[in-house]
């Protein structure tokens, strides 16, 4: 994709944007150059598939949002919850108006019912985003691409945040043995239509979004789960050694390292007159590091509302405590977790900043802006 064909941006002094494309060994990789991050009048933002479906969370207009939930229904009709995250996010900027898709939930059986229930058209989509290579978060982009071949907008690009997205993984249980969390096909993908865009850098989004690129390690507390691996492919691979991090690694194809999720980038929008929302997906990276990325990336300090998940669930209480503390520093209008944030940290933060906390359910939509 041409340069010329992506939003011009005014430099400013904290700012790396990726506005293009460029062809490198494995794919088109985005270009960096210097530019300021969009803002938008309205962010809608539903949550199409989560972990939890609470028919008693409640809605209603908070001081600078409003939120929607799911209808009451039984059966059939009702939304569909499971171990896996999924974003339908509609923006608006003056007389424009974009649809982006970011991740893909686990099944793509629950990820159309919801679309169908909250009636959400996927082909109306003018982008895809995917925050990391977990099998909860692009188990039906598979069945997505198979679905809607020939019915999507032409040259619909998927931003991947590097090649590690497409890396078999795996996680090591407390016995040894390893569960599969299996491996995402590129190739497949393409083959389908869509175009794969890898935003190693901060890159804007149809000219309303953004993501962080990769994130910086920053906080002294936020690790990367220690279960997780990645199998190494052969050397000249997107999945050599060469694209584990900064530290080398020689290791021979096949073998296990640790998984450090390089590639693992959030998706952000600039809400006029209120700030950034964050949407961390699931933060492996570490929600604070992916804040504070968001932050230096786009030149904007407010903060408007974190989101998504913050892979806590399992997180010794210190870890939390040290999480809800930076939670208060940064200071947000609302915290929005989803996912994988644990009850334990939803619980830790509604004992500090009760007034900021919108509980998770599977199909709330979330109003920001005008």
């Amino acid at each position: 994709m041409d340069r010329r064909h992506f939003l011009r941006l005014g430099a400013v002094a904290s700012g790396t944007f990726a506005l293009g494309g460029v062809t490198r060994m494995g794919g088109r990789v985005a270009a960096a150059q210097t530019g300021s991050v969009p803002a938008v009048d309205r962010l809608v933002m539903t949550n199409v598939v989560d972990n939890i479906y609470d028919v008693f969370a409640k809605g209603g207009k908070l001081d600078t949002i409003t939120v929607q939930r799911a209808p009451l229904l039984f059966g059939v009709e009702a939304v569909s919850a499971e171990h896996g995250l999924a974003y339908h996010l509609e923006s608006v900027r003056g007389a424009e108006r974009r649809e982006v898709l970011l991740d893909f939930s686990l099944t793509e059986k629950n990820l159309f019912h919801n679309f169908g229930v909250l009636k959400l058209d996927p082909t109306r989509a003018d982008a895809l985003v995917l925050s990391h290579g977990h099998a909860d978060h692009y188990g039906g982009l598979p069945d997505f691409a198979r679905l809607t071949q020939g019915k999507t907008k032409p040259g619909l690009t998927l931003y991947a945040g590097g090649e590690d997205t497409f890396c078999h993984r795996v996680v090591m249980t407390p016995a040894g043995s390893t569960v599969d969390f299996k491996q995402l096909d590129r190739g497949g993908l393409e083959a389908r239509g869509l175009k794969v865009m890898l935003a190693k850098q901060a890159t804007v989004v149809t000219g309303h979004s953004f993501t962080t690129g990769q994130i910086s390690r920053l906080t002294d507390f936020e690790k990367s789960p220690a279960a997780a691996r990645l199998t190494a492919g052969p050397m000249d691979s997107a999945c050599s050694a060469t694209h584990f991090g900064a530290t080398k690694v020689e290791t021979k194809p096949g073998e296990l390292v640790a998984d450090t999720f390089q590639g693992e980038h959030a998706t952000c929008y600039h809400v006029k007159d209120r700030g950034l929302v964050v949407i961390t997906s699931c933060g492996h990276a570490g929600v604070i590091n992916s804040v504070r990325q968001a932050q230096k990336t786009s030149g904007v300090a407010k903060v408007h509302a974190v989101v998504g998940g913050f892979h806590l669930a399992p997180a010794p209480d210190e870890i939390v405590a040290k999480t809800v503390a930076a939670f208060r520093e940064i200071d947000p209008d609302y915290i929005i977790p989803a996912h994988c944030t644990g009850l334990n940290t939803i619980i830790a933060v509604h004992q500090a900043m009760p007034k900021k906390l919108v509980m998770p359910s599977t199909g709330t939509r979330v109003i920001f802006g005008a």
